[in-house]
């Protein structure tokens, strides 16, 4: 490699040399600009430098020389030649010509020692320059994404931090809930992605299209709508809707749109009011087609719900249209969260369910055989909390020992569903 550098380095010097005696022999001539001559020139300077040397050059070697015929490397011509271009310029030969310019440090067009070499550093400073480009180009990207990063963090924590507040939580059945949503920063609604859970039975989401928004509640119990933003939760509020004692409400399976409170139940010396096939009847329902009987005692409580004790001697429908699997679901409310409890005939186990808390298991996805009987016949539920350790027995046998860790404070009451017609007694709401 090095042989070959000293090889370039010397070619370059002679290149050198030879583009400074070509313009000597262009002063000569005339002082003409290279790309000034014409075909007729050329034939000229030809013909003048065969008389002044005896040598001839043609004049295609003349253009190569001159630059006039492009080449892919600079042309270097034979020594007699070279010798030819000497004498024209007054000097004995080439060699003369050389050792001329090779010591004069003040030649009109200074020696370059490596043209390669300053041609190679001229591409590195490019390419330097195109890196640092690049680098700086490089840093405002990341300057800027921070910058727009900051930004959106800032504003989405901004936007997260909104709380969904209720102004009248507290209600009996039917309740209109006025929610309002608070935030930092002033909202733009019409691209606002805040949304609202109203967690009931009735409907999913609604958009906020205004810092207000209202809800109708019908059947007792408490609530726990949501706040979203971009489909996640960011706040939880509360509504309950107490009752006056026992209340019953109705509701049809293929009615999703009402609900049919039961009035005027008589009660005897038990505050757990009776219901038969006349009361749901009478209160609007078909009873021809799948109905639900919802008892509800919603108070609040002194109660925790992470140490209470539930128990109740509970007989599901019989068998009779819409009810197959004899079941009943009991939701014990707390003011964070709720406990949930499905109970069904063994064979239908597929569709049952239990909650506490935020553990949550799904007989499609568990075999909950266990916790499922006929209870058509009747059979005592006992469901005991202490320090959110569950244990749950039916008819003494116990069915489910499982924990969970986020407590749902005190209790705010309880519902009972059956499916059909059911009944109750015995029900005994303690802490543990």
């Amino acid at each position: 490699m090095k042989n070959v550098h000293i090889e370039q380095k010397n070619f370059n010097k002679e290149s050198t040399l030879l583009e400074l005696c070509c313009q000597k022999v262009l002063d000569k001539f005339g002082g003409t600009h290279n790309n000034h001559l014409k075909n007729s020139d050329y034939i000229r300077l030809s013909g003048q430098i065969k008389k002044e040397t005896k040598i001839h050059i043609s004049t295609n070697t003349l253009k190569r020389l001159l630059g006039k015929l492009n080449t892919t490397e600079r042309y270097y011509p034979q020594k007699a030649t070279r010798d030819a271009l000497a004498k024209y310029i007054g000097l004995e030969n080439w060699e003369e010509f050389e050792s001329i310019h090779l010591a004069d440090k003040s030649a009109e067009f200074p020696l370059q020692e490596d043209t390669q070499t300053t041609t190679s550093t001229a591409n590195r400073g490019n390419i330097k320059k195109t890196y640092i480009k690049i680098f700086v180009l490089f840093l405002f990207l990341i300057a800027a994404s921070l910058i727009i990063w900051h930004f959106r963090k800032n504003n989405t924590r901004s936007q997260q931090n909104a709380t969904l507040i209720c102004i009248n939580p507290k209600g009996t059945s039917p309740h209109s809930a006025i929610f309002k949503l608070a935030t930092e920063e002033k909202v733009n609604f019409n691209n606002a992605e805040y949304t609202i859970s109203f967690r009931d039975w009735k409907r999913g989401k609604d958009l906020f299209s205004d810092s207000t928004m209202t809800y109708y509640y019908e059947i007792p119990g408490v609530y726990y709508p949501t706040l979203l933003y971009k489909n996640k939760v960011i706040d939880t509020s509360l509504v309950y809707l107490q009752t006056v004692g026992w209340e019953v409400t109705a509701q049809s399976q293929y009615d999703t749109t009402r609900v049919f409170p039961i009035m005027g139940l008589k009660k005897d010396s038990n505050p757990i009011p009776k219901v038969d096939i006349k009361d749901i009847l009478s209160s609007g329902v078909d009873t021809l087609r799948t109905f639900f009987t919802i008892y509800s005692y919603i108070k609040p409580t002194t109660i925790s719900g992470d140490n209470m004790h539930f128990a109740a001697f509970v007989s599901t429908s019989p068998e009779r249209p819409g009810v197959r699997c004899s079941k009943v679901d009991i939701t014990i409310f707390g003011e964070h969260d709720y406990h949930y409890l499905s109970i069904m005939k063994p064979a239908c186990s597929t569709w049952s369910y239990y909650k506490f808390s935020e553990l949550g298991q799904s007989g499609q996805s568990s075999d909950l055989r266990a916790i499922n009987h006929d209870l058509s016949q009747g059979g005592k539920i006992d469901i005991q909390i202490k320090n959110k350790n569950v244990k749950m027995f039916i008819n003494e046998k116990e069915v489910l020992n499982t924990s969970y860790k986020t407590s749902i404070g005190k209790v705010l009451g309880v519902n009972i569903t059956f499916s059909g017609i059911g009944r109750f007694s015995d029900y005994k709401l303690s802490s543990f």
